[in-house]
């Protein structure tokens, strides 16, 4: 044990901590942290000051970096909604806006095919394998692609699962493809080539098994009690679900990436995924330690000296480039109908990214013999070339994007937009605010919350805004007078109606009965907190005090597997507790002998955790 040496950890750390902070610090927003934490590997790995090199134990660190990676990208994927959301008949266009898995099929397959006749065309000038080509040049680095888009907020969102499956199919395929045409050159076409199919028969069998084991009372409470002890339960059976299907996939001799993602996969048809404590954890753990030592180390092993032929392969190399850009861009615009024609350039982009699996593709080809040394050293520069332009081309497509489409928009300046955009980030909801006062804006950038810097909040700043049916406007400005003109410019010239602003600034058109803008008594509110400060002392210095931990939220019941069940036999959450039951006109405290119904409104209490279970408890 004592032989152990920490220093290459330590130094891993140490630059897995700086890297984020730095490029925070420096607000430099375009360059992804993955590229610079592979860039510094290199420069502390053998070819530049040689501080870390590969040992057995930081080899194991980071490939389990590698499969928690892959790993998470599985549980990202919604496959509950991907299934429902699957047409009912005859396919038409709007099935494709509403269905992840077949837009992203689409973008594979139309990679798959445009690949062909660009590795043909290639081959016509530069001697090269075009099925192998044609394997290659659809391959994408969900490696580079999973954190950009997580960094982004985008993986909840259907371009980010758009992104995430895409990824995830080219992926799967890729080792599927080239397994079987590296087996067939090997040894010609045998039954053992389809052992990958084992890893469907696994998924299938443990997916059966857990959802009698979910079923099942006695495990439910047993989870509940055990999730934030000590043993962190379902930590551990998560780990073990992991290791279960990368065994699988060493069984089969297939790569273990594979099992990686099927594991994610399975566990995300399980988990509901809003602030799941297990997700927090997961992420945590994963990129807190073992993702960093993955992407510093891909830098430190990087071969440099397979560019020692980089001159004699630079046509080649630029050829392969434009065709990785070629084959992922020209399929994505599919997605101009739903996202616009930016979006889809930016996604296509994106996806241009190569690293890990497309250099462990051109080793494969190097071992058969399809390409010499010369392509490999073209292959691997293609790669890493890509790995960090594209990125930087995503960001400056996408920046304009992030910026436009928010579902709340917040014109504010005082206390109250400070505290109500604190929740809106608590509650992960995409909200921008619009801020014309300098002396708040520190006090949003040390929380980290997203806002626009105006010299005045003027009708004409409304104009340009685009704000959307959708879209929801607060008004919060410290001026009645301001909020006034606002809201009467936004409800009257843009014809917008899901507004909030202050009673205080309303007139008597807007008090009207027939007005759907809602209006906020300050007053009334303050008169009530003073009443709950007096009457409930305990309740609100709790509440207050704990406002990152405890929530109070309303779950309509609408589940019928607990319709009519007493509370005391449903397993909730030991970190919530039920406060009060709306049922009609009725309201009252809930006890062990009471039943649930179908349509019930339960007021409940806990942590964000708790709050997720709640609702996959109560919610259909």
């Amino acid at each position: 044990m004592d032989s152990l040496d920490y220093y290459p950890l330590f130094l891993v750390f140490a630059i897995a901590w700086l890297v984020p902070l730095t490029l925070s610090r420096l607000e430099i927003g375009k360059l992804p942290a993955v590229i610079v934490e592979i860039i510094m590997g290199v420069v502390i790995g053998p070819y530049v000051f040689d501080l870390v090199n590969e040992t057995p134990y930081m080899a194991f660190l980071s490939k389990t970096g590698f499969l928690l990676l892959i790993f998470l990208a599985g549980l990202e994927i919604n496959v509950n909604k991907i299934i429902s959301s699957f047409p009912k008949g005859r396919i038409k266009w709007i099935d494709f806006s509403t269905n992840t898995l077949l837009v992203s099929i689409v973008i594979y397959f139309g990679s798959l095919v445009l690949s062909i006749p660009f590795a043909w065309l290639v081959s016509l000038f530069i001697p090269l394998d075009i099925v192998f080509f044609s394997m290659l040049l659809p391959t994408v680095a969900l490696s580079i692609t999973v954190p950009i888009l997580k960094a982004d907020g985008e993986l909840k969102r259907k371009f980010g699962q758009i992104m995430l499956m895409e990824g995830a199919i080219a992926t799967v395929m890729s080792i599927i493809l080239i397994s079987i045409y590296s087996g067939v050159l090997k040894n010609g076409f045998e039954v053992e080539l389809l052992l990958f199919g084992v890893i469907f028969i696994v998924f299938i069998i443990t997916y059966i098994a857990g959802k009698r084991l979910v079923k099942m009372r006695t495990f439910q409470k047993l989870l509940y009690r055990l999730e934030h002890a000590a043993s962190q339960i379902k930590v551990r059976g998560t780990m073990a679900l992991l290791f279960l299907f990368v065994i699988v996939a060493q069984a089969i001799g297939t790569e273990l990436v594979m099992g990686a993602f099927f594991a994610g996969t399975l566990l995300s048809m399980f988990v509901i995924k809003e602030r799941s404590a297990l997700l927090f954890k997961l992420d945590g753990m994963s990129y807190g330690f073992f993702i960093p030592i993955f992407f510093i180390m891909v830098g430190v092993n990087l071969d440099l000296s397979a560019l020692s032929q980089f001159q004699e392969s630079i046509p080649f190399i630029l050829v392969l480039i434009v065709g990785f850009f070629l084959t992922q861009i020209i399929p994505a615009l599919i997605m101009v109908g739903i996202f616009g024609l930016k979006k889809a350039l930016s996604g296509g982009v994106l996806l241009t990214a190569r690293l890990g699996l497309t250099i462990a593709a051109a080793q494969i080809g190097l071992s058969l013999e399809v390409i010499d040394t010369a392509d490999n050293a073209g292959i691997v520069a293609a790669a890493i070339i890509t790995s960090l332009i594209s990125p930087l081309i995503y960001r400056t497509l996408s920046k304009k994007n992030h910026e436009e489409f928010h579902n709340i928009i917040l014109l504010g300046g005082s206390k109250s937009s400070l505290y109500l955009a604190e929740r809106f980030k608590m509650h992960n909801l995409s909200f921008i605010t619009l801020l014309q006062k300098e002396d708040v804006m520190p006090l949003f950038e040390k929380k980290s919350l997203p806002f626009q810097k105006l010299k005045q909040i003027t009708t004409k700043v409304l104009d340009e805004l685009e704000i959307r049916t959708g879209d929801l406007v607060v008004i919060l400005t410290e001026s009645n007078t301001l909020n006034r003109e606002l809201t009467h410019h936004i409800h009257g010239a843009l014809g917008h109606s899901k507004i909030i602003t202050r009673k205080q600034s309303a007139d008597h058109e807007m008090l009207s009965p027939e007005s759907k803008i809602k209006l906020v008594d300050h007053d009334e509110l303050i008169a009530n907190h003073i009443e709950d400060i007096v009457m409930r002392p305990n309740a609100v210095d709790s509440l207050s005090t704990s406002f990152d931990v405890y929530r109070v939220e309303e779950v309509l019941v609408t589940k019928p597997s607990i319709d009519r069940k007493l509370v005391r036999d449903i397993a909730f959450p030991p970190s919530g507790s039920l406060v009060i039951l709306r049922r009609g006109g009725e309201v009252f405290i809930p006890h062990g002998n009471t039943h649930l119904l179908i349509g019930d409104v339960m007021t409940v209490i806990g942590t964000s955790a708790a709050l997720a279970e709640f609702r996959s408890i109560m919610e259909a």
